[in-house]
């Protein structure tokens, strides 16, 4: 397991690029591999967990329509490299969590990777914040200051796109969080701390990188997830009218959330721009879309604004992104991964919660009634694909080395959560 930690504490170490011969790499593909071969040869992947696992079938799916799409783009090479790093290292990666994590202890070892990388990156960014140190000259301020944030990526919303879900996995971490006695109060005490540390460090980060959408996304599902527990529901109510009373009184402020909820801004006006070109686009390639890798060069008929807008390398648009790389079969199997996603977690709402004992024994393929914490995990997950989801109304949450395998991760946090409830039912 300490393998599989390691890589996912380290999955922005996709920016160690190198050359293995021919094929262009990175430090995170290679890590993946490594693990995935040790793993096949010592007989320690578990086929039939993985076989019957609740999203065999539709990530089948999505990797032979994204495979097609490769080879129908335009930039079939590149195609067949994003191919590769997307989506058959990121599901062989799965298969290693699955196949690896045999207890809750396991479990959690996976929600601690990815606090881990959160913590580094939001520390890396505060000193860069005040030394400037490695931030692109295109987001300092005029006498040289640094105006937004990148951490270590390039540009500064790959922070919130990062950032963003783990911030709503570990708030949801923290409230499953149970009162311990004896020996236990000052590990729980640790880490309440190390939880807390994520997300208040990881969303001063977003705050810092600017990165509007991901703050809205946090902010909208925190905002559901206090109103989903009992406990919290009056505040979020309390807030709630705060807030629209704020917005109703002081006229600045309503203009600005307007302003950048109806995308008139500089960046909203861009973004629609892209969608009314990607939209053409898409009139005319419904099928194939526009190939994996191959936005830039399909889109280029269609491109109305080169005087005054670059094109970008997806549209910014969760829905027309997964379209335009892989075609109108990968975005339908991208939709049932979701539904079967969300049905999963939402089952879990409807049983009722056990604090003791064990549920009863299960028919193949059911699921029967959770621990309290599994139901708020269940809660979690589902907030963790909303925030991914309303971040990517606006921008590209999935293609992306670090965010592809990070959304598999999700992924197999729901299934191994599934896969453990079950053992405890048999």
């Amino acid at each position: 397991m300490l393998a599989a930690y390691v890589i996912i504490a380290a999955l922005p170490a996709y920016i160690i690029v190198f050359r293995v011969g021919p094929l262009p790499s990175t430090f995170l593909e290679m890590m993946i591999l490594i693990l995935s071969f040790v793993l096949l040869i010592r007989r320690k992947i578990e086929w039939k967990k993985i076989y019957r696992q609740p999203f065999f079938w539709p990530l089948l799916a999505i990797l032979a329509a994204s495979l097609f799409s490769a080879l129908m783009s335009p930039n079939w090479w590149g195609g067949l490299g994003l191919w590769r790093a997307y989506f058959l290292e990121s599901l062989m990666f799965i298969g290693c969590l699955v196949s690896l994590v045999k207890t809750r202890k396991d479990f959690y070892g996976i929600f601690t990777a990815l606090g881990v990388s959160a913590l580094y990156l939001s520390v890396f960014s505060f000193w860069q914040k005040f030394s400037g140190w490695a931030v692109p000259e295109i987001f300092l301020k005029p006498d040289g200051s640094v105006d937004r944030v990148t951490g270590v990526f390039g540009y500064p919303n790959a922070l919130g796109l990062y950032l963003g879900p783990i911030i709503i996995l570990f708030s949801g971490w923290l409230a499953m969080a149970r009162q311990h006695t004896g020996t236990r109060r000052r590990l729980v005490s640790m880490e309440s701390i190390f939880k807390i540390a994520v997300i208040v460090f990881g969303f001063i980060t977003i705050v810092l990188a600017q990165s509007e959408a991901a703050v809205l996304a946090v902010l909208a599902v925190w905002f559901l997830l206090l109103l989903y527990f009992k406990k919290t529901r009056i505040l979020a109510l309390i807030l709630l009218v705060i807030g629209v009373i704020m917005l109703v009184a002081i006229s600045p402020l309503r203009e600005f959330v307007l302003e950048k909820v109806l995308l008139r801004d500089w960046s909203g006006i861009v973004r629609r721009q892209i969608w009314v070109e990607t939209w053409e686009m898409l009139r005319s390639h419904w099928f194939l879309g526009g190939g994996l890798a191959g936005y830039t060069r399909s889109i280029v008929p269609y491109h109305t604004s080169a005087d005054w807008m670059e094109i970008y390398l997806y549209p910014h648009n969760i829905v027309m992104n997964l379209w335009s790389e892989l075609g109108l079969l990968g975005l339908l199997a991208f939709i049932w991964l979701g539904v079967k996603y969300f049905w999963m977690n939402i089952k879990n709402l409807f049983f009722k919660a056990v604090e003791t004992g064990h549920p009863p024994r299960l028919a193949p393929g059911e699921t029967g009634a959770p621990s309290l914490q599994s139901k708020i995990l269940s809660v979690t997950l589902i907030a963790v694909m909303l925030e991914i989801i309303i971040h990517g109304l606006v921008d590209a949450p999935f293609f992306k080395n670090d965010l592809s395998v990070l959304f598999m991760i999700i992924l197999a946090v729901s299934v191994i959560n599934w896969l453990l409830q079950e053992k405890k039912s048999n």
